[in-house]
C-alpha cells in the first residue's frame, strides 16, 4: 500500500461530522451506479419496469466524481450499486483502481453470477472494504427467479464459493455480506403479475437457508469447532419477520433483504400519496446515476428524484440548492415534499394512506431495534 493511500485511509478513521451545502457529512455511503446493464433477469427486481435507457457510466466522469467526493470527505465510502451489475462496465477496473489511489473505502455488490471467473481473479488484485454478493435465491429452485441465462445454479453457488475461499483468504479484513431474498412478507398484487415467489418465507427456511450457507462459509474459512457449535446455537434465536444482520463468522455476514415493491413502482392502480413519512435518503446516503444524475436514495431506480447532473454542476453546488434544502428539512419534520417521494412512500387504500406514515415513521425511528436484529452468532 502505498503512502497516499495509507494517508487516505487515515483520513476516513477519523469521521468528525461537517456540513455540505444542506446536508451532514460524512454519509455512511455514495451508491455509485457504474452501469444499469444486468445480466440477470430477476422478476423481483424492477429491470423490468424501468424506463431509464441502458448505458455506462463514462469513465472520466466516474473518477472525477469519486476524487470530489473523497476530497470533500462527502461519504465514509463509495458503493458500487444502484442498478446493473458494476463489474460489467468495460473500465471497471481502471476506475477501481483510480478509487484505490485516492484512499477512499470502497464497496462493491455484484449478483455474484461473473465472479467465479476472470473478473474474480482480477478482483483479487483490490483490496476493498466490503464486498456485498446478493446471493437472494440460495437454492436451485429459487434460482430460476434469477433468469440468468445458461448459467445453472450448481456453477453460480460454486463460482461464489471459489471466490470468496481465494478473496477472503488473502483478504481477511474485507466485509463480507451474502443476501437472501426474505418473502416473509408477500405483496399479493405484484406476485399477481409476476407469479407466486417463495424463498425464505418462514422462520423454519430461514434457519435451514442460513444453516446450509454457513457450513459452506466455515467450511472455506477453517471456523473451529466450538464457534461453529455456538453458531448452530444461537442461529435457533432468528425469525423470519426481521431485517436479521448476522455476523456468522468475523466479518461475513448474511442479511434477509425484504421482498419489496420498490416504492409502488410495480402497482398500476390509484396511489393516494403520502403527506407525512420518513426516509433515510440524503441521511445516510444517496445515489449517482450512470448518466451523472444525483438522486436522493437507492431506491429510485428510474431517477425520478435527480436534483442536479454532475455533467453541469459541482455535487458541492448540487447539494446546497434550495429545493434539496426544503426536502431535507421537510423530512425532519416527517414531512414529505418530493412528488415522487409521495408516490415512493404512498398508499394503494385511503385507510393504509393515514396508517403507513404513522407506521413508518415508527418503525424507521422507533421501532427500528425491534424490527432490525444485528447479532453474531459465535
Amino acid at each position: 500500500m502505498g503512502e497516499k493511500e495509507k494517508m487516505g485511509n487515515n483520513k476516513n478513521s477519523v469521521i468528525k461530522k461537517q456540513r455540505l451545502g444542506h446536508i451532514d457529512i460524512p454519509l455512511q455511503r455514495v451508491h455509485i451506479e457504474l452501469t444499469n446493464i444486468c445480466d440477470f433477469n430477476c422478476v423481483f427486481c424492477p429491470k423490468s419496469v424501468m424506463k431509464r435507457k441502458y448505458g455506462y457510466m463514462d469513465k472520466e466522469l466516474a473518477k472525477n466524481i469519486i476524487s470530489e467526493l473523497y476530497e470533500n470527505n462527502i461519504c465514509e465510502k463509495i458503493t458500487f450499486h444502484v442498478m446493473g451489475e458494476p463489474t460489467m462496465h468495460p473500465d471497471f477496473f481502471e476506475i477501481l483502481s483510480h478509487a484505490q489511489k485516492t484512499g477512499i473505502k470502497v464497496g462493491l455488490t455484484t449478483n455474484g453470477g461473473r465472479i467465479g471467473g476472470r473478473i474474480g481473479e482480477q478482483l483479487l488484485e483490490y483490496n476493498l472494504y466490503q464486498i456485498d454478493i446478493s446471493l437472494q435465491t440460495p437454492d436451485e429452485k429459487s434460482f430460476m427467479l434469477r433468469k440468468a441465462g445458461p448459467l445453472t445454479f450448481d456453477d453460480y453457488r460454486n463460482g461464489i464459493l471459489k471466490f470468496f475461499s481465494a478473496y477472503h483468504s488473502k483478504y481477511k479484513d474485507t466485509i463480507f455480506k451474502f443476501r437472501f431474498l426474505n418473502t416473509r412478507f408477500h405483496h399479493k398484487y405484484l406476485e399477481k403479475s409476476i407469479g407466486k415467489i417463495d424463498v425464505i418465507s418462514s422462520t423454519e427456511q430461514l434457519r435451514e437457508t442460513f444453516k446450509e450457507w454457513m457450513e459452506y462459509i466455515n467450511g472455506i474459512s477453517n471456523v473451529e469447532e466450538s464457534i461453529k457449535q455456538k453458531a448452530l446455537e444461537n442461529l435457533k434465536k432468528l425469525v423470519s419477520y426481521k431485517w436479521n444482520v448476522v455476523e456468522v463468522c468475523p466479518k461475513v455476514f448474511f442479511e434477509t433483504y425484504m421482498f419489496e415493491d420498490w416504492g409502488n413502482a410495480f402497482y398500476d392502480g390509484k396511489i393516494y400519496k403520502a403527506l407525512a413519512g420518513y426516509c433515510f435518503g440524503m441521511r445516510d446516503h444517496f445515489s449517482i446515476l450512470y448518466n451523472g444524475d444525483v438522486t436522493l436514495c437507492c431506491v429510485d431506480f428510474n431517477g425520478n428524484t435527480t436534483i442536479g447532473n454532475l455533467k453541469e454542476q459541482s455535487l458541492k453546488e448540487i447539494l446546497s440548492s434550495e429545493y434539496l434544502k426544503e426536502i431535507v428539512e421537510g423530512f425532519k419534520k416527517f414531512k414529505v415534499i418530493h412528488p415522487y417521494c409521495k408516490v415512493c412512500l404512498g398508499s394503494k387504500s385511503r385507510v393504509s394512506s393515514i396508517l403507513k406514515p404513522i407506521f413508518s415513521i415508527l418503525a424507521l425511528k422507533t421501532l427500528k431495534p425491534f424490527f432490525y436484529n444485528k447479532i453474531k452468532l459465535y
